[in-house]
């Protein structure tokens, strides 16, 4: 009965990311395996047919929802006195509680294995050993010879049944008469048949004997021993109260993700009732026997670690002027003080404070204070930190480097070294964890309303390494990513957009939705956008066939060429045009890259110069303008910089723009553009400039693009 509800939520019949995934309760074979082991059901059993599994699968599942909606329920009843100090309000209770029920899609199981290879290194695998009597390497081992078995076998018994069905056919007119007498389809008959006798004979296969691991994995036996009774649980065991634990969040099983029972010959067998806790609950299992005693070189190198693949993952994306790790700065007057990262990208700083602190099952299970306090490290420290240091680069135009690792320059270390943070204008906080907080962090008004983050303090992004890596991954120019986590945190500041997702965002964003809400200002309620998102990454780790692009952010070409051309030179304001640009609808964005090279075209023509400009009314937090100007060859440079700066100054004035993004282009180049300016001031009555505009005979108040036709360009 296990074993085939686990087979009917396994992707059998579908490859993995094709949109079904979301589809399947994880969860249904736990609670299954959990309700059998309270009531004492571990013995042969008797023999269930289809109709019973088709009942226990629809009433189990039944269940599951009842009990998610009855605590929600209970919960939102409660919220407006719930009132207690140092608590996390009703909803993040609920979201803890019932994430259980809801397992995420395993999309990282992979980048899980990878990270467990590096947290637990040889040194650490040694105490393992010594404590438990098993490592991480012996649990890898187990999980490929369960996790491949039973899909496997179900195939090898579908083609068995399907061979016994032909010959019987072949050699039995009566049986041939029977079914074609039946009113179903003959192809949708035989392979019902066929799928009933499969399953039928599954029954007495799904589970192994410890004969069966030890020659299966080659592991020594009394290791196996070990671990399958560490990581198990007794069908026929004491197991009073499991059901309504893990109804409320306590799941036995994702250190336990086993069930084992004694057959009628004595012999003990157990089940992988589910893999991906067997992956994802391990480290769990593993770093509890490293707690008690507490094994400080893993500590140690657990914080280390994750600041390091943190870094890595924005550098990669980012490219900063600046990636600084490790850093000790001093603040005068207040003393030396601690980030994880820094770096600094144009006018963008972004601070990293990577939070290795683990929680509890206790905090799993939505424990209302326990919850508050193991919260507070990763995310109010985190917020905290990055605040002292938000204020120094706000109030100064130098920051006094102690100590730091340059990331950019392998192996050197920075030491009492003053940072230019002159041109630093916009701050973000990362606070990276390698906890999955997707269900608590992703609603900033309710860690607010906690007590967690400051109110009127701009939120951190709080997100896990793997989503980080990830999302890094999917955004290809750095001003996209810097866009991403402005939008991220307009939405967290005010809750009008809900996902229990992270990578929901940020499918959001690529999908341009995001941008239209913020704009808008509507409610947004996101159920799941990551079908694209998971069939990319599991085509990528080589799990599913079909091939899936990656999602990206839609952008024509020529835009994309622009943002790579600023990126590349990165003249003085290059990320705020290039985020400007973003910003536009896509339509006029693409006028505006295209605009360079076309003026340039005019200019080689007609051998004079040429202007435009182009307002953004969309770009409601700045009025910005874009200006273009193109030359004949010939043209000396002293005349091109005049003119940019001339006819950008009276242009922006004109339009009452705060900003101005000025490119020339010259005949003779190839390149997007030739020259840039930016002019970022706000806009004040000017008497002068109005006297300019007057005489130039510059139009004022008309929006959208218009050629300026007068030759000497403004």
């Amino acid at each position: 009965m296990i074993a085939n509800l686990a087979l009917s939520v396994a992707p059998l019949t579908s490859e993995p990311g094709d949109g079904s995934d979301g589809t399947r309760l994880l969860s249904l074979p736990e609670l299954t395996a959990l309700l059998f082991a309270e009531n004492g059901c571990g013995g042969e059993g008797r023999r269930a047919d289809g109709g019973v599994l088709e009942r226990v699968d629809l009433l189990v599942t039944r269940l599951l929802h009842v009990s998610s909606f009855r605590e929600n329920a209970r919960l939102v009843g409660t919220k407006s006195s719930y009132g207690v100090a140092r608590s996390v309000v009703p909803r993040l209770t609920a979201a803890a509680e019932t994430r259980e029920l809801y397992l995420r899609l395993p999309r990282f199981h992979q980048k899980e294995r990878e990270l467990l290879g590096q947290l637990f290194t040889p040194e650490i695998q040694s105490t393992l050993t010594e404590r438990l009597g098993f490592g991480p390497s012996s649990i890898f081992m187990l999980f490929d010879t369960y996790n491949s078995r039973l899909p496997q076998l179900l195939a090898d018994l579908m083609r068995e049944a399907e061979e016994e069905l032909r010959k019987q056919t072949e050699s039995s007119a009566e049986l041939r008469a029977q079914l074609d007498s039946r009113p179903e389809d003959p192809d949708e008959l035989r392979q019902r048949i066929v799928g009933n006798l499969a399953f039928d004979r599954l029954r007495s296969a799904a589970g192994l004997t410890l004969d069966d691991v030890v020659n299966d994995t080659g592991l020594n036996a009394s290791e196996v021993h070990l671990l399958l009774a560490r990581m198990s649980i007794e069908l026929d065991g004491p197991n009073q109260g499991v059901v309504s634990a893990f109804l409320r969040g306590d799941n036995v099983m994702r250190t336990r993700p086993f069930v084992s029972r004694t057959r009628a010959t004595g012999e003990r067998e157990w089940l992988l009732v589910q893999p991906t806790s067997l992956i994802f609950g391990m480290r769990e299992l593993l770093e509890e026997a490293l707690m008690v005693p507490m094994d400080q070189a893993y500590i140690k190198h657990r914080g280390a670690l994750l600041e390091s693949r943190g870094m890595k993952a924005l550098v990669a994306a980012l490219h900063p002027d600046v990636a600084l790790g490790s850093v000790e700065y001093t603040v005068p007057g207040l003393g030396r003080f601690e980030t994880d990262g820094l770096l600094v990208l144009g006018h963008v700083a972004i601070v990293l404070e990577a939070k290795s602190n683990r929680l509890t099952q206790v905090a799993r299970t939505g424990a209302a204070q326990r919850l508050w306090l193991e919260l507070g490290p990763i995310i109010t420290k985190a917020a905290d930190q990055a605040e002292r240091l938000r204020g120094v680069l706000q109030s100064s135009d130098t920051l006094r480097i102690r100590s730091a690792n340059d990331l950019l320059h392998a192996g050197a270390v920075e030491r009492n070294s003053d940072l230019n943070i002159k041109e630093v204008t916009e701050i973000f906080t990362i606070a990276l964890s390698l906890e999955d907080l997707n269900y608590v962090a992703t609603v900033t008004a309710d860690l607010v309303e906690s007590g967690l983050i400051d109110e009127g303090v701009p939120s951190p992004w709080v997100v896990n390494l793997h989503d980080l890596e990830v999302a890094a991954s999917l955004f290809a120019h750095p001003a996209i990513f810097i866009q991403f986590l402005g939008l991220r945190r307009d939405v967290a500041a005010d809750g009008r957009v809900v996902a229990v997702d992270e990578l929901d965002y940020v499918m959001l964003y690529l999908s341009g939705r995001l941008t239209e809400i913020v704009a808008s200002g509507a409610p947004t309620m996101v159920t799941s956008l990551t079908d694209e998102l998971d069939a990319w990454i599991f085509y990528e780790a080589g799990l599913r066939e079909t091939p899936a692009s990656k999602p990206a952010l839609p952008i024509d070409r020529d835009t994309s060429e622009m943002l790579q051309a600023l990126e590349t030179h990165r003249p003085v304001g290059w990320l705020g045009a290039s985020i400007a640009l973003l910003s536009a609808q896509p339509d006029r964005r693409a006028d505006i890259a295209r605009e360079p090279m076309r003026l340039r075209d005019l200019s080689a023509r007609d051998r004079k110069p040429h202007s435009m400009y182009l307002e953004t009314p969309e770009l409601a937090t700045r009025s910005t303008i874009f200006v273009i100007l193109s030359f004949p060859l010939g043209t000396r440079k002293a005349e091109i910089e005049r003119q940019l700066i001339g006819y950008g100054k009276l242009r922006a004035y004109a339009s009452m723009a705060d900003c101005a993004y000025c490119f020339a282009a010259w005949v003779g180049s190839r390149e997007r553009f030739d020259a840039f300016l930016a002019l970022e001031e706000t806009w004040a009555r000017n008497d002068d400039l109005e006297t300019r505009i007057s005489d130039s005979g510059i139009a004022d108040g008309l929006k959208g693009p218009r050629p300026d036709s007068r030759a000497d360009g403004g």
